[in-house]
């Protein structure tokens, strides 16, 4: 009888712990404008649209959608609460990430639409940077050795893909200077690089670098010889292009 009672006593106490509390069923919208979730189109005001899709982790995706201009507040209403949202805060990080590789990425782009990078034939630029572990890294540390430098950053994925294949150039060319590059930090960094094995050695917070992207899109790969002088630079990756890199690396490491 004891136990009868002390069960029926905490059945009431969980019903009483419920009350006045509504379950609250999330959605998977279609579309985030502006900072705001929409299950169907709105009418927008007149602007330029920039247009991406995002995914969250569980594979949902929605239309990302970001104006110029403000939302006006007949079209703010129509919003999905922010709580109602499945992962909202995922979709709402990956909207922020990208406006950070835009930031950093066209910080240099000119009116005209030219931006300096690294280019066949000319000197190396002057580093300094860090990697996970804190070391510093300048060209006087690879000086002498052929050096490759990726650029990539989270969000991309062929620069994922290509990771574990690059890793392999590490293992067949002992003697050259392996470097990827990004502006995530160190943990962030470290996650990535640990699930896609990726083995080289990783500068990170390298946001000065990232504006060698300019309007081109990632990855982008650099090859400079034992003189310090780039012998190949080339945006995006393929079957191709990482078998024409692989093929320079190697001939500047027999010089």
């Amino acid at each position: 009888m004891k136990k009868k009672l002390i069960i029926t006593a905490l059945f009431a106490l969980v019903a009483m712990a419920g009350q006045g509390q509504e379950r609250v069923d999330t959605v998977i919208p279609k579309f985030l404008i502006n900072g705001y979730f929409f299950r169907e189109m709105p009418k927008l005001p007149d602007a330029t649209p920039s247009m991406t899709r995002l995914k969250d982790k569980e594979g949902n995706s929605v239309v990302a959608i970001g104006l110029n201009v403000d939302l006006p507040q007949s079209v703010i209403k129509q919003a999905i609460p922010r709580e109602q949202v499945h992962n909202a805060d995922q979709f709402l990080n990956g909207v922020n990430m990208i406006a950070t590789m835009q930031e950093l990425t066209q910080a240099n782009v000119k009116s005209d639409g030219t931006f300096y990078s690294p280019k066949t034939g000319e000197p190396f630029p002057q580093f300094s940077e860090k990697d996970m572990d804190g070391h510093t890294w300048t060209n006087d540390s690879v000086r002498g050795h052929v050096m490759v430098l990726n650029l990539w950053y989270s969000g991309c994925g062929p620069c994922r893909a290509e990771m574990p294949e690059l890793s392999t150039w590490k293992e067949q060319l002992p003697n050259v200077m392996f470097f990827s590059a990004t502006y995530h930090d160190a943990e962030i960094v470290k996650k990535i690089t640990d699930k896609h094995h990726f083995t080289w050695t990783h500068l990170v917070e390298a946001k000065d670098m990232m504006s060698w992207i300019g309007t081109e899109g990632f990855p982008f790969t650099v090859v400079v010889d034992k003189q310090g002088v780039v012998r190949h630079a080339v945006y995006g990756t393929s079957e191709d292009k990482r078998a024409e890199l692989l093929a320079i690396i190697m001939e500047a490491d027999k010089e």
